[in-house]
């Protein structure tokens, strides 16, 4: 394959392990379930760990687009690597549908932007950490709430040099592999940022909550809830090395 590949689905994969399991899983999926993804263009972006969570694994998995995804899943999930090792995964897991299919929301200002929605080495040159944020718009409302964000909230966000940020939409294409559920929620938009550190995220956090308390209060009109999740890069989400897929 290409050293790097654009991509213009992603699925975040949040799993719910059974107790002491998390570091045990963390290097099963790394000896089994990286390369043999990769190799089939199911491309693993990252693996994390959650802060708060001892017991969860977040995982982020690409695709090119959802052709590629159908003829991904049945061929992987089918094959001899999962035959042979997807039993072991499963005995340690408690949870493992909680998984978002998304795609991208087209609000770059050109076209080079546009052409780099996510890629394969994203996460890989991640040096800090990402925060991945839930917006859940009230009934009807998210185009009004995408509308928000383009207008008002990123600039104001780059202002503050906040700038690594994409931004999601649910993908509402049917889910044709209805084996592996994932969560189209009509109203949901997500955003994906990346921060140096926690220290450097806390701070921004900080001043965007006090200097932006007028926009806090249009958002929270349009939203029924915000989820934020702090996502740690295990060893292995910086040493993947799609050059020799």
């Amino acid at each position: 394959m290409k050293t790097t590949q654009n991509l213009k689905i992603i699925e975040l994969r949040n799993y719910l392990l059974k107790p002491d399991a998390r570091d045990g899983f963390i290097d099963y999926f790394k000896n089994h379930f990286i390369d043999s993804q990769n190799k089939l263009g199911g491309y693993v972006l990252g693996e994390f760990t959650i802060k708060g969570d001892d017991d969860r694994f977040f995982w982020i998995r690409g695709f090119e687009d959802m052709t590629s995804r159908s003829a991904f899943l049945p061929q992987f999930y089918g094959g001899e690597v999962w035959k042979e090792f997807g039993p072991g995964a499963n005995e340690m897991l408690l949870e493992w549908h909680n998984v978002h299919l998304l795609k991208p929301l087209n609000n770059f200002e050109n076209e080079r932007q546009k052409n780099e929605v996510i890629n394969t080495h994203e996460f890989a040159k991640l040096k800090g950490i990402v925060v991945v944020e839930h917006y859940t718009a009230y009934e009807n409302e998210l185009d009004k709430l995408i509308d928000f964000f383009q207008t008002d909230y990123l600039p104001f966000l780059r202002s503050l040099k906040i700038q690594n940020i994409t931004l999601w939409i649910s993908e509402a294409v049917k889910n044709d592999f209805p084996r592996l559920p994932v969560i189209q929620d009509k109203n949901m938009l997500v955003a994906i940022a990346t921060f140096a550190d926690e220290t450097d995220y806390q701070a921004k956090l900080k001043l965007a909550d006090s200097l932006g308390i007028e926009l806090k209060s249009q958002m929270e009109k349009l939203i029924t809830g915000k989820n934020s999740l702090i996502l740690y890069p295990t060893e292995n989400s910086t040493n993947v090395n799609y050059e020799k897929i």
